[in-house]
């Protein structure tokens, strides 16, 4: 009997030997589908903020999708982020690990002209352009800090607001005084200041 027990339990411990790795790896998997689904959701959202314009929120949604399942790709988008946001350094860095980790890229040739390109742009601006900081304020929400790195004259509203009140100003002064230089014609004008 002893011997029966002593190869059954052989065989029981040999069954379980060889099924307890096969646990852990289904719960990898899993594991594995579940950080896939998280990083495509993030992935999804960061793809309609980037159409919009709003990279800062599109750059967190491809880390956050890099985080949750680290995929090379992931890397290009958030390059591409950095670059349209100005920040040439980190743009920089995530395309040349993007490229480290695809050496055979189908895209390394226009990824390497992009790097050349921000490498070039870099130098010409002379300094490292500064993201916002995202601070928390009192009540726990965060407030948007930018730098005032450009002079309000560099800005694209403030001569869109002078060439507005430069016109609105001739156009006032054209119609106000009393030969305003308007064409006649033999009805007659119309004069709607009496």
């Amino acid at each position: 009997m002893n011997r029966l027990f002593a190869a059954n339990l052989a065989i029981c411990l040999a069954a379980a030997a060889v099924t307890l790795p096969a646990r852990p790896a289904v719960a990898r998997e899993a594991s594995d589908d579940a950080a896939l689904k998280r990083a495509q959701g993030h992935f999804r959202k960061g793809e309609k903020l980037f159409a919009l314009g709003r990279f800062d929120d599109a750059l967190e949604q491809y880390e956050k999708a890099f985080e949750a399942k680290p995929l090379p790709g992931f890397l290009f988008n958030i390059a591409q982020c950095h670059r349209n946001l100005g920040s040439f350094d980190e743009a920089i860095f995530s395309f040349r690990k993007y490229l480290r980790l695809i050496p055979d890229a189908e895209n390394r040739e226009a990824t390497e002209e992009l790097i050349n390109e921000l490498e070039a742009e870099k130098a010409r601006s002379g300094s490292r352009p500064v993201r916002p900081r995202v601070e928390p304020i009192p009540d726990g929400k965060p407030a948007v800090r930018t730098p005032a790195s450009k002079p309000i004259y560099t800005r694209w509203w403030f001569w869109t607001g002078v060439v507005v009140v430069a016109g609105a100003a001739t156009t006032a002064v054209v119609l106000s005084s009393p030969d305003s230089g308007l064409p006649g014609s033999d009805l007659g004008n119309l004069d709607f200041s009496r």
